[in-house]
């Protein structure tokens, strides 16, 4: 019984040895085959209830998955300075951030817009308002230049037409029985109250000249037919004439007296004058002198028509 018991136990150890001899020969053939893992037993402290990142496996996955592959990027990024491609991303990036932020959707879009349409609509009713106001203001100011126009051309054409005829008189004689001749001018044709009038006068046997070049006595001729040409368009009561002869000859009074005579029935004249031609016209006189003994000034009246020419 008892060397019977030593051999089967003496099997058992063996068999156990032979197995535990294999379970080892697994291992290792484990071990071997997870190519960077240490075959000695491990020192790692997480085998040793330290934390996980303090594991050296950890930590060698971690700085594998840090090494990035950069053979993706084109040379123009790899080969560059690095800071300016830093600056450049980040100016893309900041401007598309700019432009996400910009098309986040308004929550009050809708009522914005709905106000804005109705400011529209007003805009709109005034725009067209303000239109039709300014046509109406165009035409009446169309109108009122055009009545301005035909009432300023009827004026200017009676005494453009006119004018020559009062100057023929004032300058005839038995010498120059046609006299001398004037008219008018317009600078601007089209609107002639945005422009000069030019007024040229010749006396009879002078040739065309500015009125510059006139003498005074010329001057005053023409300037008194000018006169009477525009009284003949709107007469007034009368005349105020304060020695409107003083330039003027014996002969050339005489025709200015003259005129104002024959043409005393359309209008009354009041001619200051020193000279005697005037006097003879005349159908009264008023005389002013000064009263030595007051020491003012008096006048005296004399009516000349019971005398006759």
């Amino acid at each position: 019984g008892e060397p019977g018991d030593e051999s089967t136990s003496d099997s058992e150890e063996s068999n156990s040895d032979s197995g535990a001899g294999a379970a080892m020969e697994g291992v290792e053939a484990a071990s071997s085959s997870s190519d960077p893992l240490p075959s000695q037993p491990s020192d790692d402290p997480s085998s040793l209830g330290f934390s996980q990142s303090d594991s050296a496996y950890v930590q060698r996955d971690d700085k594998a998955s840090a090494q990035v592959d950069f053979s993706a990027l084109s040379e123009e990024l790899t080969a560059g300075d690095q800071d300016a491609t830093l600056k450049r991303f980040a100016a893309q990036i900041h401007a598309l951030e700019e432009e996400l932020e910009k098309m986040q959707p308004n929550m009050k879009a809708e009522e914005r817009f709905d106000d804005v349409s109705r400011r529209l609509k007003d805009t709109d009713e005034k725009l067209t308002m303000a239109r039709q106001q300014s046509r109406e203001v165009e035409l009446s100011f169309e109108q009122v230049k055009q009545e301005r126009y035909q009432k300023f051309m009827h004026m200017f054409d009676h005494v453009s037409s006119t004018i020559d005829t009062v100057y023929r008189e004032l300058t005839k004689s038995a010498r120059h029985p046609l006299g001398g001749n004037a008219y008018l001018s317009l600078d601007n044709t089209e609107e002639p109250y945005l422009g000069g009038i030019k007024y040229n006068a010749m006396p009879p046997t002078k040739r065309f000249r500015d009125m510059d070049q006139l003498s005074g006595g010329e001057k005053t001729v023409a300037a008194l037919a000018l006169l009477f040409a525009v009284h003949s368009y709107h007469p007034a009561p009368f005349f105020v004439m304060d020695e409107c002869d003083a330039a003027l000859d014996a002969a050339n009074v005489h025709k200015v007296s003259s005129y104002i005579r024959r043409n005393s029935s359309n209008f009354q004249s009041v001619v200051i004058s020193l000279k005697d031609t005037f006097f003879h016209r005349a159908d009264a006189l008023v005389g002013i002198y000064r009263e030595q003994s007051v020491n003012s000034s008096q006048s005296v009246t004399l009516d000349l028509t019971p005398y006759g020419e």
